[in-house]
């Protein structure tokens, strides 16, 4: 299996929100909220992302504070300072020079305490004019825009929401990554038994490949599979024994 990252549908999702934020979003408010069910490549996307914008990647951690995240800032921008205001002077002028994208995934955790860490990230962020990305599962979605996070919600200029994989980027994704090819029915399959995560569908190519050196084969259709277990949905197997 081949391993480079893969531009499905969510990716052009998210880049599309994130050029129109960067371009016409007021100062005050860039910032994208981007959350998505487990394994739609919302963490994928965010380091490929991150990676090509040479971004600031955060990840939330559960009782994180304001000093941690100040030195972390410190720490990702090479700057020194002595003392608390001075080493904040030394973020805030790196911040202003370089105007760094800023990603914090498991954006949740930092929600406590009327969102002072998310607070102060958007606040450095937004002095410089950067665009910060809040990253959260679906199911922590709505505690964004609680009415006492008014602070933090109206400076949310997009929502992105990342899906399960259409057949299309199925299709895309084994085609990219499989090291055999394959067909639209083999695709379907694919699709079908993963419900488009896109963990499955890489564990689908590793069994994809096995099946089809054992056949002595480069290629494989819809007949080559059929009855095969290509990748075992687990969160589906525990709902059954449960």
């Amino acid at each position: 299996m081949k391993y480079h990252y893969v531009k499905t549908s969510n990716h052009e999702k998210f880049m599309t929100a994130f050029r129109g934020v960067e371009k016409s979003a007021a100062r005050e408010a860039r910032g994208i909220l981007l959350t998505g069910e487990p394994a739609t490549g919302k963490s994928r996307c965010m380091d490929y992302v991150g990676s090509e914008l040479n971004a600031i990647y955060i990840e939330g951690l559960p009782s994180m504070t304001v000093p941690y995240l100040r030195d972390l800032l410190a720490y990702e921008l090479s700057v020194q300072g002595g003392s608390k205001f001075m080493q904040q002077k030394a973020i805030q002028d790196a911040f202003n020079e370089r105007r760094p994208f800023v990603i914090l995934d498991e954006a949740q955790h930092g929600l406590a305490k009327k969102a002072e860490c998310i607070e102060y990230l958007r606040r450095v962020a937004e002095q410089a004019g950067s665009v910060l990305a809040l990253v959260c599962h679906s199911s922590e979605k709505h505690r964004f825009g609680e009415h006492k996070l008014a602070h933090i919600a109206t400076r949310i200029s997009m929502v992105v929401e990342f899906k399960p994989a259409s057949l299309t980027d199925c299709q895309l994704y084994l085609n990219e990554l499989c090291e055999v090819s394959v067909d639209e029915g083999v695709a379907k399959q694919v699709l079908t038994q993963s419900r488009g995560r896109y963990r499955l569908m890489s564990s689908a190519c590793g069994t994809l490949e096995a099946l089809a050196a054992n056949k002595g084969k480069t290629t494989l259709s819809e007949a080559d599979v059929k009855g095969y277990m290509l990748c075992e949905d687990a969160m589906k197997s525990l709902s059954k024994r449960g």
